[in-house]
């Protein structure tokens, strides 16, 4: 037992020093100072941060600059307005031709002040010469529109070469305005609605004439006028309105509108026993001198329509006539009047004729209608414009009707009397109302 004590405790020992023996002894540190504690850095104030700036604002960008203006392309020029004058120039109704065509030039400056414009388009008129020839009249009224290209017509002298240019103007839906021509057929039998009317007509002139005859001059008439549709038109209302007033025709003589001697017709009118004889008469002709000259004023009184100035100068045969007359630029005391008489005298060296007046108030029609369809000559937007319309012409009021497309207007009756030089002139008898001398309508409805 205790043998056994000496080995345990012997092992014990010996194994002790077996593991001081392994570790190498440890070199002693001489030890280390504790360090200081750190000092806790005197927090160097901390400036606040300053505070980031705000970004400046973003300028919205600057929009770009719009490219300076470029000068507008200049506007196109309207289309020129052209329209064609149906008249006669070298043959036919020349003087009527002449009137024509000077007062529907002063029309056009008078209504567009002088600027020849309307709506902004340049008129530009094409005259073509008829020759008072219905079929020379149609053909010419199909270049003006085929190869002239106008839009509008206007004319004619000849009542015949008008009634065969109202069917061009239906064909190719142009509108007509019809001066001086007179036959009541244009706005009566033969109406189409392109046609417009602003010179009087064949009844216009009967209403005027006739009554104030048969109620002052007789009650028996026999009637002389050429043998085409204005003459034949003529005669047909006189006797109408003769009749309807109490008095009586008892003879219809009729002319080549040629004729130069008109000796075989006076003698029927002699033969007739009438106490008066009405003559419808247009252009230059002897007729009125180889009254006088062959008695038969010594046994009829005359009354007839005052011829234009030229005409009634040169027949000193007329002096003593009272009849119709369309109109006479004495006659009227207006503005629009006055400022034609001025104009004409200055451009032509010569008072307005006849039919000057009409024609003056066709262009003032065309331009009044034009200035509301903005230049537009479309006839469905013409027509409804122009029917109806009134205006200030030369002569006082017009308005085309709308039935018919005659313009009412006023009429005169005068006195043919020598003047201060011994030369036919006229003295006013009496003004009629539009109302007092409007035809009857007879134009088929359209």
């Amino acid at each position: 037992m205790k043998r056994l004590y000496w080995i345990v405790s012997l092992t014990l020992i010996l194994s002790v020093l077996l593991t001081s023996c392994a570790q190498p002894t440890p070199t002693p540190v001489p030890p280390t100072k504790a360090p200081e504690p750190t000092k806790a850095a005197a927090p160097a104030a901390t400036k606040a941060p300053e505070p980031t700036k705000a970004p400046e604002p973003t300028k919205a960008p600057e929009p770009p600059k719009a490219p300076a203006p470029t000068q507008p392309p200049a506007p196109v020029a309207a289309k020129p307005l052209k329209i064609g004058v149906l008249s006669d120039v070298g043959a036919g109704l020349t003087a009527y031709g002449q009137m024509l065509q000077r007062g529907f030039e002063l029309g056009l400056a008078y209504q567009t002040k002088g600027s020849n414009k309307v709506a902004g388009r340049e008129i530009q008129i094409i005259v073509k010469d008829t020759e008072s020839k219905p079929d020379v009249g149609t053909q010419r009224a199909r270049e003006l529109i085929e190869k002239d290209g106008v839009e509008i017509l206007v004319g004619t002298p000849s009542s015949a070469v008008a009634l065969a240019v109202a069917g061009v103007a239906k064909e190719y839906k142009k509108i007509f305005v019809v001066t001086p021509a007179a036959a009541d057929a244009i706005t009566g039998a033969s109406f189409n609605k392109y046609i417009f009317r602003t010179s009087s007509s064949a009844s216009n002139d009967a209403l005027a004439g006739a009554k104030y005859a048969v109620r002052e001059l007789g009650k028996t008439f026999a009637g002389l006028a050429p043998d085409y549709s204005w003459g034949q038109d003529q005669i047909k209302v006189w006797k109408q309105i003769i009749e309807a007033n109490g008095g009586k025709f008892v003879a219809e003589i009729f002319a080549p509108a040629a004729t130069t001697d008109f000796t075989p017709y006076f003698q029927k009118a002699m033969d007739s026993k009438a106490e008066v004889l009405f003559v419808a008469w247009a252009g230059a002709t002897p007729l009125f001198n180889q009254l006088q000259e062959q008695g038969v004023l010594k046994k009829m009184k005359l009354t007839t329509g005052v011829p234009d100035n030229l005409s009634l100068a040169a027949s000193p045969g007329l002096i003593g006539n009272k009849g119709l007359i369309k109109y006479h630029y004495t006659f009227p005391k207006n503005p629009v009047n006055d400022w034609l008489v001025a104009e004409h005298q200055k451009k032509f060296n010569a008072p307005p004729d006849l039919f000057t007046d009409t024609s003056f108030a066709a262009a003032q029609a065309i331009v009044m209608a034009l200035e509301k369809t903005n230049g537009d000559t479309d006839p469905e937007k013409l027509i409804p414009v122009m029917e109806g319309m009134s205006w200030d012409a030369p002569k006082g009021k017009f308005t085309f009707r709308k039935e018919d497309h005659h313009a009412l207007q006023p009429m005169y009756t005068a006195e043919v009397i020598a003047g201060p030089d011994g030369k036919p002139s006229v003295k006013l008898v009496k003004e009629l109302s539009p109302e007092d001398c409007a035809p009857e309508i007879t134009a088929p409805k359209q």
